[in-house]
């Protein structure tokens, strides 16, 4: 059995067929079918059921699947402790950070980077599923992750940290809000009603093969709609919002897009607490308390409706200023 083999199987896992597998990791399709029949003739089972729509996981491919995206995470992991860091001119500043699609995150990362500009450095910025967040920084791969805490999946979130040996911090506490165009049916509502969506295609953020609705990105992902709308990235959301009369559920905090958008209050009791995670054993770095700061500094800054967590106003007040 291969590392390489076992790449492929995921690949095909994620992307539902071979050839999408190939075309996602530049290989011919024979490669990957030829890779996943001899692992399959090594292992005497059957990890795929091949049919005329494509390919779906048997029972024991699934286990294999999961086993395999272990192995090869914790392969990336080890590499990732002497590669990452360095350059070929020595050691670099580094600092990797997890996130769900925050505007200020990204805001504060890239001042973060700007700060450091004349230095060598290697900076990462993953906007990812929430399992995958969770598990990045378990493993390593990220020194904090930042995700969001509601009535609805703060159980089994949390569980999901302890198991994984994650603290969670608050930073800030946002009401849902519908994410619309300007210029949208529901732009000029003070605020609407789950009910008023019910006419309006909902836009949410890939889960991941393995995400459920506790695991979402949006707040009230349990509620039920007839047309939703899937997209793994922010400017394919971004695009498809500006140009249809759909909705994305969010916190509302997007600073420097009031032009194109309104951020609309959903009348629920529900509420959402972001936050970020970090390795309960993991010592702060500099680099980890300085975006930590500028985020700090970030979320002070916004005017909107959104309440600070009392680490970010100890955090964040230590400096009036914010760098640009």
């Amino acid at each position: 059995m291969q590392l390489q083999q076992l790449k492929y199987l995921i690949a095909a896992a994620e992307h539902g067929s071979f050839r999408s597998a190939a075309q996602a990791l530049y290989i011919s399709q024979s490669s990957v079918s030829v890779a996943i029949k001899d692992l399959e003739q090594e292992l005497g089972a059957a990890v795929f059921e091949r049919t005329s729509r494509g390919i779906a996981l048997t029972p024991e491919g699934a286990e294999v699947v999961e086993r395999a995206r272990a192995i090869v995470e914790q392969l990336d992991a080890i590499e990732s402790l002497y590669t990452r860091g360095h350059t070929d001119t020595g050691p670099a500043a580094h600092l990797a950070v997890s996130s769900q699609h925050y505007t200020l995150v990204v805001d504060a990362f890239g001042s973060f980077a700007a700060t450091h500009a004349d230095e060598t450095s290697l900076f990462e910025l993953h906007e990812s599923y929430t399992n995958e967040i969770i598990r990045d920084v378990q493993e390593g791969r990220s020194d904090l992750g930042v995700v969001y805490l509601s009535n609805y999946n703060d159980r089994a979130i949390r569980r999901a940290l302890t198991a994984a040996g994650l603290t969670f911090t608050s930073l800030y506490i946002a009401r849902p809000h519908a994410i619309v165009r300007a210029g949208h049916p529901l732009a000029a509502h003070s605020t609407v009603s789950l009910d008023d969506l019910e006419d309006y295609p909902r836009f949410e953020q890939d889960r991941g093969l393995e995400g459920s609705s506790y695991f979402a990105e949006e707040p009230l992902a349990s509620t039920p709609s007839t047309r939703r709308i899937v997209v793994s990235d922010s400017g394919t959301l971004s695009t498809l919002l500006c140009r249809t009369d759909g909705y994305a559920l969010g916190t509302g905090a997007f600073p420097g897009e009031g032009s194109r958008f309104t951020a609309v209050p959903i009348s629920t009791d529900e509420v959402m607490n972001i936050g970020f995670i970090r390795r309960e054993s993991a010592e702060s770095s500099p680099f980890a308390d300085e975006f930590l700061k500028l985020l700090s500094q970030r979320i002070l800054a916004f005017d909107g409706p959104i309440e600070p967590s009392s680490f970010t106003m100890e955090c964040g007040m230590t400096s009036s200023s914010i760098t640009s």
